[in-house]
């Protein structure tokens, strides 16, 4: 990227004043001379497009300039570019070393390059360069010193149209496009074909550099250091051979919009000629241009001049409302005064006593070439004034005289040095750095020296109060004696009243008024005292920063703002902004606190300034300045990552995703080269206005969602504004706000709804199970314990009614054993019937097969399913078995089991002994615990 490192800016534009300056506006020349590759390169053409960008064929590549910023797009196969043609902002041809093509812009706001030549024949090019690029109808035109090829748009196709010729440049005639061949003349191209140009053979041996319009149906041919020649459609004619620039070797011509021609030389700068070939003026390297080389010319559409140098760049631009005087080696020094006297413009400095012929204020380099100096006076100049026919200057050692001789006197000896000189009738006031001292000019004699202070300005209003400015701190008002030997009354107006701290002097109308802390004030003389000034107070209510005010005369007066000068109008009650000026050109600037504007005649003043000084009309009109709507270089939007998306500045709906969330709008303007303009813009809902600022691009990091418009306007120093711009563009939500993402949202929702549902569903199911489990085992608790309650019963039953049944069957059989042995021993006959009528009621009642019946029916309630288990298990058991495993079961010994079955225990032992055989038991297991188990 190209950008400015150090630029020389010298303003010279004059116009014509009633005070005598005679001639033209002359130029502003800025020139661009460093590079940040290093030293400036060759710049060999320039172009323009329909946005006044300006490109320019440089050694290093293709240069553009929007006003703002400058950047470099590199060549792929190599760096100089000799030519180059803009036929719009997305479109741009240019023409090197065996090289030539197209430059497209693509959405992100870069050029990139298409070679036309490489599909060439390669005998087409052999160390040749393309110098010159034009249209005509359809085609673009690209010429060699050996050829010229031709790129048709329709087509695409590109074509050498030529054999092996010696041109020089090809040159645009109005529609047609003309070259001159070095052993034919001038040629005429037309659809690929050439003709001779009648007549032209005039040029064998001459050099044609331009074709420039001139008089109706009239042609002005340039030649290298030929001279000038007219062409009328048939013959030529010399005009001039201009013998004062004949031999710097013309190289380029154009002719200006206000019909003047401008002359680039190889040797000697530039001139401009009229259209009789006289020299209106010369710029060269004593005219601070940095080079005297020039390569190409080009006025853009704002009129300025721009000149392709052998080393650097340099714009010639017009100011139509300054005449500007600067000293760039810094001799001359910051201007304080100024006078018109003698023919002479004095210029007082804080390097001494200058001044300039009004006849060399026309030469371009009238500062500091022309400028001369009173030796007598090499100090601080404070003021400048003209009486009685002489020239009174207030400087640092005192007061000083000049005459129209140039002689120097000191009338007096001010014992110090004078700040400001007021003449009234035959009297001089000065502010002194020590005192006001009043001289008698009759006598050449101080005949006051009061109010101990250092005075820097001094006013008289209508009431004849003299009003005194201190240097830093109030002012004073003072009536005075009729002899001015006396001060009758004096009172100071300051912080005690009030008041600002510093206040500035000046007059309105007759009328002494003080600016202060941005307000204005004036006195009062019906109440007495200092009041504010309302109306400059509303004429001037939206400037935050006036620096000074200067008087012009007595309806009209200067405020100098920050670089902005307003001339103010005074009709008795009103005042109003008749014109405003800019003065911030490349650094330009009045002297720091000690801002002022001398009004040298009725229609000129001088604006000093801190390194030369700027004559400028009184009454000049306010100009109605139009600034053009600004515009979209380029929108980009980028992602964390730095990855970009680049979207077209001329859609109307731009969508970007919410990754690419950063944006960086690159912008410019037309007017940017014509006027000194910033650039405010403001997102509207996240932002305010910005502060004016010469920017071309603005970055918002990590939008949010949503609808944004940026605005964008132009505004200069004038507080011009151009119409505002308005850009919509949309951030698309993030994927997981996508209506698709709330769509799987509410879903997910759903399915966790139910889910929640189901498991609370299932939690309360539980609950309600364990209720009823709590309440079912509650009952089967209950129904357990009747069970066990029943379980006991039975098994008490069972016991009481085995017990029972043992101790009966014991019962009787003790019984019927004691009787049997009653009957052994006695032996009684007689008894026999009654021993067995008992023996039979005893074994009537051992009848154990209803005993058993009802054993087992009780038995069963208590162990339901033992039989049916063991006739499964073990079917070979019989019914003895069965009762045997029984007893067993309720784990009866043998003796309760002999008891209980009627049986002898020997008998049981027996049975136990066949039991365990058949359910086959081993001996060492117990048989009870075997069917307590089972």
């Amino acid at each position: 990227m190209f950008f400015l490192q150090k630029s020389l800016c010298f303003i010279i534009c004059l116009l014509w004043f009633s005070l005598g300056f005679a001639g033209i506006n002359n130029p502003l020349i800025i020139n661009f001379s460093k590079t940040q590759y290093g030293a400036a390169n060759k710049n060999w053409s320039i172009s323009e497009d329909e946005h006044g960008i300006l490109y320019f064929g440089n050694d290093i590549g293709l240069l553009e300039f929007d006003g703002i910023e400058w950047k470099l797009n590199k060549l792929p196969k190599a760096e100089v570019v000799r030519s180059v043609y803009a036929v719009s902002n997305n479109e741009i041809y240019t023409g090197g070393y065996e090289e030539f093509g197209k430059w497209s812009r693509q959405p992100d706001g870069e050029l990139t390059y298409t070679s036309l030549s490489k599909e060439l024949p390669t005998d087409n090019w052999q160390n040749d360069d393309i110098w010159r690029i034009l249209p005509q109808g359809e085609s673009i035109y690209f010429q060699s010193f050996s050829g010229i090829f031709r790129h048709h748009l329709p087509t695409g196709k590109t074509e050498k149209i030529t054999k092996q010729e010696n041109f020089h440049f090809l040159m645009q005639v109005g529609s047609e496009l003309w070259i001159q061949e070095t052993h034919k003349g001038l040629l005429r191209l037309q659809e690929g074909r050439f003709t001779l140009i009648p007549h032209s053979e005039l040029f064998l041996g001459k050099e044609v550099k331009a074709v420039l319009p001139y008089a109706e149906n009239q042609r002005l041919v340039v030649t290298s250091n030929s001279g000038l020649f007219i062409y009328d459609g048939d013959t030529f004619r010399l005009l001039s051979d201009a013998p004062e620039w004949i031999n710097s070797n013309i190289n380029c011509a154009i002719q200006k919009e206000n019909g003047h021609y401008l002359l680039g030389t190889i040797l000697n700068g530039v001139y401009m000629i009229d259209r009789q070939g006289k020299i209106i003026k010369h710029i060269n390297s004593d005219a601070y241009m940095q080079n005297n080389t020039i390569l190409f010319l080009h006025e853009d559409k704002y009129h300025n001049t721009w000149l392709a140098l052998d080393n650097g760049i340099t714009c010639i631009q017009i100011l139509p409302e300054l005449s500007c005087y600067t000293d760039p080696t810094g001799k001359t020094g910051a201007v304080y005064a100024a006078a018109l006297f003698a023919d002479k413009l004095f210029i007082g400095t804080n390097q001494g006593l200058f001044y300039i012929s009004q006849s060399d204020l026309n030469n371009i380099n009238a500062l500091p070439g022309d400028l001369q100096t009173i030796e007598n006076i090499k100090e601080q100049i404070w003021d400048l004034k003209i009486i009685d026919g002489k020239l009174y200057c207030g400087s640092n050692s005192g007061l000083k005289v000049i005459d129209e001789q140039l002689t120097v006197t000191t009338p007096i000896n001010a014992q110090g040095g004078v700040f400001t000189i007021l003449a009234k009738e035959h009297y001089l006031l000065l502010g002194t750095y020590a005192s006001l001292k009043i001289v008698d000019t009759r006598t050449q004699r101080i005949i006051l020296d009061d109010i101990r202070q250092p005075i820097v300005n001094i006013q008289i209003d209508h009431l004849d109060n003299v009003w005194l400015e201190h240097m830093n701190k109030g002012v004073y008002r003072c009536q005075l004696s009729e002899d001015m030997t006396k001060i009758k009354t004096s009172e100071y107006y300051g912080e005690d009243r009030e008041l600002p701290y510093k206040l500035h002097l000046f007059k309105i109308g007759g009328r002494v008024v003080m600016l202060g802390g941005n307000s204005f004030y004036t006195y009062n003389d019906i109440g007495g005292k200092v009041e504010l000034y309302e109306p400059l107070k509303h004429c001037l209510s939206n400037l935050t920063e006036i620096k000074n005010v200067s008087d012009i005369d007595k309806n009209h007066f200067y405020v100098m703002g920050d670089n902005v000068i307003y001339r103010i109008a005074h009709d008795g009650s009103q005042n109003h902004i008749e014109d405003k000026i800019d003065i911030n050109y490349n650094g330009m600037s009045m002297v720091n606190h000690f801002e002022r504007i001398i009004a040298l005649t009725d229609s000129t003043s001088l604006i000093c300034l801190d390194n030369g000084f700027l004559l400028c009309p009184n009454n000049q009109q306010q100009n109605v300045i139009s600034l053009s709507t600004p515009y979209i270089k380029s929108f980009s939007a980028l992602s964390k990552t730095g990855e970009a998306l680049h979207k077209e500045s001329e859609h109307e709906a731009i969508k970007i995703p919410f990754t690419n969330n950063t944006i960086e709008i690159r912008f410019a303007t037309d007017d940017v080269l014509a006027h000194n303009v910033s650039f405010q813009y403001k997102l509207e809902g996240i932002s305010e206005w910005s502060e004016p600022e010469r920017i071309n691009k603005v970055t918002y990091e990590r939008l949010p969602k949503g609808t944004y418009t940026f605005l964008l306007r132009s505004i200069d120093n004038l507080g011009n504004c151009s119409p505002t711009l308005e850009y919509t563009f949309t951030i698309l939500s993030p994927w997981y706000q996508t209506i698709w993402a709330i769509l799987g949202y509410f879903i997910i929702a759903l399915l966790v709804l139910r889910i929640v549902w189901i498991l609370i569903l299932r939690r309360y199911r539980n609950r309600h199970l364990i209720k009823i489990r709590l309440r079912e085992a509650k009952r089967l608790s209950r129904m357990n314990q009747q069970l066990q309650n029943q379980i006991k019963e039975k098994d008490a039953e069972l016991l009481s009614q085995t017990s029972f049944v043992i101790q009966r069957n014991e019962l009787i059989t003790q019984m019927k054993d004691e009787i049997e042995e009653f009957y052994r021993t006695h032996n009684n006959k007689a008894l026999a019937p009654l021993f067995h009528k008992i023996n039979m009621l005893f074994n009537n009642n051992l009848d154990t097969e209803e005993d058993w019946k009802m054993f087992l029916i009780k038995f069963e309630e208590k162990h339901t399913g033992f039989f049916k288990q063991l006739k499964t298990l073990y079917p070979q058991l019989t019914a003895n078995d069965l009762k045997l495993c029984a007893c067993l079961k309720l784990n009866l010994d043998s003796k309760a089991i002999a008891a209980l079955m009627n049986i002898s225990v020997r008998a049981v032992e027996n049975s136990r002994y066949r039991l365990r055989k058949k359910i086959n038991i081993p001996p060492n297991e117990n048989l009870n615990n075997f069917f307590l188990k089972l």
